[in-house]
């Protein structure tokens, strides 16, 4: 039941980050959709997800990292190109209730739609949680106001993904740059 509870999280979660619609709130829906719309590979030991809907095409995987409290998990879709982030959506965490948690509203992964990566910048900051030191910059969405650790944190852990992910796609010939 566990296993099974886990798998419909996960797949809802898919859906979600990649924007799928699903009629129903059953497991089944919810794995029928994915198993028609993504299509899942193993690249360096990591699984990627390609979308392949028309209109909602994109490659995702799952980041983590150490947040403030406990381990972040977040589904990433990145335009097929890689040059922006279409969505965040977060698998799990264990933040504080009401302050770091808050990464799983939809206020704060919307600031994530179609965010330019800074592919020319340091490592660590291609994409920006916080203040930039550029005025609106493209790369930069609002950090959470009382949970500055969550925020860095998970600022970090993409940062360092993302750079992963394109070393990946790129050597085995997946990326379009």
């Amino acid at each position: 039941l566990l296993a099974k509870n886990a798998t419909l999280h996960r797949n809802s979660v898919l859906c979600r980050a990649f924007r799928l619609d699903v009629n129903g709130t059953s497991a089944e829906s919810f794995q029928q959709v994915v198993d028609a719309n993504l299509q899942i590979q193993t690249l360096d030991g990591r699984l990627f997800y390609t979308c392949t809907a028309p209109g909602k095409e994109g490659v995702g995987f799952v980041a983590g990292g150490m947040g403030f409290w406990d381990r972040i998990e977040c589904v990433v879709v990145l335009s097929p190109d890689l040059e922006k982030i279409l969505n965040v959506q977060v698998l799990d965490q264990k933040e504080t209730p009401g302050l770091g948690a808050r990464i799983e509203e939809s206020w704060f992964t919307r600031q994530f739609e179609g965010l330019k990566i800074a592919w020319d910048a340091p490592e660590e900051s291609r994409i920006v949680i916080g203040t930039s030191p550029a005025d609106n910059a493209p790369n930069e969405v609002d950090a959470i106001t009382g949970a500055t650790q969550t925020s860095m944190a998970l600022m970090r852990f993409l940062n360092a993904e993302l750079a992963q992910i394109r070393e990946l796609k790129l050597e085995t010939g997946n990326g379009t740059h």
